[in-house]
């Protein structure tokens, strides 16, 4: 070896060293690069990629506060149910695992295995299950498919006032009634859970309120009565049988505070099950459809006459023995009839009558009458979907619109309208709104708000209403239109109705009825209003045949309910008392008029709320009252100092239950 070859071979080992040392460097260069861009300037991203692969946000729905009814009977609630999902991207056979689940939940293989399929990262596959199938799926044991707590909306007595609870959905929000009407207060506050997962697709970490529930909604009280209702429902679906009607409604409502206490309506449908149904199933008709009353707004068209005092109660009007001819049309009558005067054309529901009575009031006070009655108007109900009704402007009534008004053709009205129009007469002309939630309570059970009556307007003079009631009686004494509409002991202050339906052809249908008949009792102290109407009853239709015998019935129960057993003896207002002629007289002893005009608070102690509003009507007083039936709690108490500001507070309950 020569003398330069060890300091060329030395030379070349440097020069390789000096290469592969510059190799590393630049290595780690890149290395310490690309890492600065990963945690610098890509952190963000990677950050949310990484989330996006690992964690998985769910939002669950709230759970729902009760609805009760006004005995705090559950009409609607939520129950924990579990909810199956699965995170296709960790699915290692679509179609075997599809399959089980399939059979597990049962539900068709092909959608099942089509939701496994792909790279998402979750999806559900049903939304609260059964228990039965909750188990089935823990069973399978797959890695992929888990399960989470879920509230369901329940409804224990399916069908049972569906089209005033209405439903909520899958995701808890309220759809129909007072699900709807309500779903800010109802629906409480949602949460959300966060699950993680590692490479292998198992659960490393839970967050959120996965295992609690926030709290929930607040609870309804409502002004429902569970048991009337049922009857009600039972008595109406009767009636629609009966005479194989196309559907029916019934309100039941108090006339002095406008509580609705049973409202129905068919065709019904089970809102645990909703979406079986045909969506025309879900309406309320007794507030969102219209229809022409009929011979009921006869009632209407008397309290105007009553009202304008330019008739007098013995006029009377020539019904051309049941056959007259006005603009080009005959107006028949179901009877011949000669002359009668104005009771007797409500009695016998003289169409001609009518026609004559409205022609010489003209159109400008029976519209202002009907207005003030509240047609063409909503009523204030706290119900979604409500119609203000029909009621065109007077200025284009001519003569023979004017007549078919008069006899309640060419008008609109919703049940509820009619009920309580019918029930400002029992309530002495005040139209009072209806309502149906009595109370908004916490989850603890502390009152939140409560619904107070509220007057509307008087819609006629106290003693114009009490004439017009009179003629109501009449109408189911002998020879009347509803003579066969009888609940003894009681007399029933009412109107029969029987109108033709609108035809798609134009005019009227001449097989197609609207049955009816609204009226309230005990006639001479009100206690409910009632309405019943059957749509299109085969064979008859007359509405004291048709719909008399089942409203007849609801009367019983709807007394029954209130404990009402025998026609009442209502208590003066100014009670005649000598006082003891050694003491000024004890407060309990003075007559509530007395009491007031002495500067103090009167015992009202068994009085109706109708008389309470009387007594404070005179002085000006404003009262707020809960309950329905007599007076059996107050507040300032009797014989304190009465004071104008704070008005008058009452508890009231119906009589004791029991007795002759």
């Amino acid at each position: 070896m020569s003398p330069r070859q060890p300091k060329d071979f030395r030379r070349w080992v440097r020069v390789r060293l000096w290469m592969l040392g510059g190799t590393f460097v630049l290595i780690f260069a890149l290395l310490a690069g690309r890492a600065v861009d990963l945690q610098l300037i890509e952190r963000n991203y990677l950050t949310q990629r990484a989330q996006r692969e690992i964690l998985r946000e769910v939002e669950i729905a709230p759970s729902r506060g009760i609805i009760y009814d006004r005995n705090q009977v559950e009409l609607a609630l939520s129950l924990e149910t579990e909810s199956v999902y699965a995170r296709p991207v960790a699915v290692e056979n679509p179609t075997a695992e599809g399959r089980r689940l399939a059979h597990a939940l049962g539900l068709k293989s092909k959608p099942v295995i089509q939701r496994l399929t792909g790279k998402r990262q979750f999806v559900w596959l049903q939304r609260r299950v059964d228990p039965e199938q909750a188990v089935a799926v823990k069973s399978l044991d797959l890695a992929s498919v888990g399960l989470l707590k879920e509230p369901r909306r329940f409804y224990p007595y399916t069908n049972l006032a569906c089209h005033l609870v209405g439903f909520a959905g899958l995701d808890a929000k309220g759809l129909e009634g007072l699900e709807r009407q309500y779903d800010e207060l109802l629906r409480g506050k949602g949460h959300t859970v966060t699950r993680a997962r590692d490479a292998l697709g198992r659960t490393f970490r839970l967050s959120g309120s996965a295992a609690g529930q926030t709290p929930p909604g607040r609870n309804l009280i409502l002004t429902i009565d569970k048991a009337l209702q049922y009857q009600v429902e039972k008595i109406l679906a009767g009636a629609v049988k009966r005479w194989s009607a196309a559907g029916g409604q019934a309100v039941i409502l108090s006339p002095a505070t406008g509580e609705v206490l049973a409202m129905a309506s068919l065709p019904a449908f089970n809102p645990n099950v909703y979406q079986d149904y045909p969506r025309d199933t879900y309406r309320n008709r007794c507030v969102t459809d219209p229809y022409e009353p009929g011979s009921t707004f006869k009632l209407f068209l008397a309290a105007a006459a009553l009202a304008s005092g330019q008739l007098t109660l013995d006029q009377r009007f020539d019904c051309e023995d049941g056959s007259w001819r006005l603009g080009g049309r005959t107006i028949h009558d179901t009877h011949p009839h000669g002359k009668l005067n104005l009771g007797e054309i409500v009695k016998f529901s003289s169409n001609i009558g009518s026609a004559k009575v409205a022609l010489e009031l003209g159109p400008k006070k029976l519209h202002a009458t009907l207005k003030a009655f509240g047609f063409g108007q909503a009523t204030g109900v706290d119900l979604p979907g409500e119609s203000r009704g029909i009621l065109r402007l007077a200025n284009s009534w001519k003569p023979l619109d004017l007549a078919n008004i008069a006899f309640g053709q060419g008008v609109a009205a919703t049940p509820l309208q009619l009920a309580a129009a019918v029930g400002a007469i029992a309530n002495g002309g005040v139209l009072m709104r209806p309502y149906v939630v009595k109370a908004l309570v916490d989850n603890s059970g502390t009152l939140v708000a409560e619904t107070q009556p509220q007057a509307v307007r008087r819609a006629l003079g106290a003693a114009e209403a009490r004439l017009l009631g009179e003629m109501m009686k009449t109408v189911t004494e002998p020879g009347g239109t509803g003579a066969n509409i009888q609940v003894p002991p009681f007399k029933v202050a009412g109107k029969t109705g029987t109108s033709q339906k609108p035809s798609p052809e134009g005019g009227y249908s001449h097989s197609e009825y609207m049955s009816s008949f609204v009226g309230y009792l005990p006639a001479d102290d009100p206690q409910v209003v009632i309405l019943v109407v059957i749509d299109t009853p085969k064979g008859r239709h007359y509405g004291s045949t048709v719909a008399g015998p089942a409203w007849a019935a609801m009367a019983r129960a709807a007394l029954k309910t209130l404990g009402v057993h025998r026609a009442p003896s209502q208590p003066p207002l100014i009670k005649v008392q000598a006082p003891a002629p050694s003491a000024a007289p004890a407060v309990s002893s003075l007559a509530p008029a007395k009491a007031l005009a002495k500067g103090l608070t009167p015992d009202l102690t068994g009085l109706t709320l109708r008389q309470v509003l009387a007594l404070a009507g005179v002085q000006g007083l404003a009262v707020r009252a809960s309950g329905w039936g007599r007076v059996s709690g107050q507040n300032p108490a009797p014989g304190s100092k009465l004071q104008r500001e704070r008005g008058l507070k009452v508890s009231l309950t119906p009589p004791t239950r029991g007795g002759a």
